[in-house]
């Protein structure tokens, strides 16, 4: 990890769960019967890789992205493993509730269902939602301008998927979908 205090291996820790559940749960879902192009996932992996690197790596030199957007403090650290904690359960919750519809890439799944319970009441895209909540908690602990800049290259690498779900799923449920869009939010809750 690019800081180092004590309270840094919660955010660790944090992260390893969100990737133990992604990993056990990619085997509980439902046969694919459409995909996003593979030029569209390559943007998404390229978007998510960059916005890793920016946060975790603590090699390279940043200039000034090295300096620091708030001061250096355990009150910091502390918000951030919180908030890092809020959002990957976010995650986790609305995977969860997703149940076998989910896919890292954009799918429509055999038997394909429109899930509005739970964190879907709230907002379309609640494990974006989460997924971006943690990287912020996480930019918060670092508490330099690169993990900042990560948060936002994430965020529009969601963002930019979410237009590519958002059209697969007009196409497959229509008005019904159409309906649920004007009543909930994208990715942050009662504003975006």
């Amino acid at each position: 990890m690019p800081f180092h205090h004590p309270i840094t291996g919660f955010i660790g820790l944090a992260w390893a769960a969100f990737l133990l559940y992604w990993f056990v749960m990619a085997f509980r879902v439902k046969r694919t019967v459409r995909r996003q192009s593979v030029a569209s996932r390559l943007g998404e992996t390229l978007g998510v890789m960059a916005a890793f690197i920016l946060i975790w790596s603590d090699n390279p030199v940043w200039g000034p992205l090295e300096s620091r957007f708030v001061p250096r403090g355990l009150a910091w650290v502390v918000l951030g493993a919180i908030i890092t904690w809020i959002g990957v359960a976010i995650a986790i919750w609305a995977r969860t509730i997703l149940g076998g519809n989910w896919s890292s890439a954009v799918t429509v799944k055999q038997g394909h269902t429109l899930v509005r319970t739970g964190p879907y009441t709230v907002v379309r895209h609640p494990i974006y939602s989460g997924l971006i909540l943690a990287l912020l908690g996480t930019a918060l602990a670092i508490g330099e301008w690169r993990a900042l800049l990560a948060v936002l290259v994430f965020f529009l690498t969601f963002w930019v998927k979410s237009r590519t779900e958002e059209r697969f799923m007009t196409e497959e449920f229509g008005r019904e979908y159409e309906d649920y869009r004007r009543g909930t939010s994208a990715i942050i809750p009662f504003i975006f």
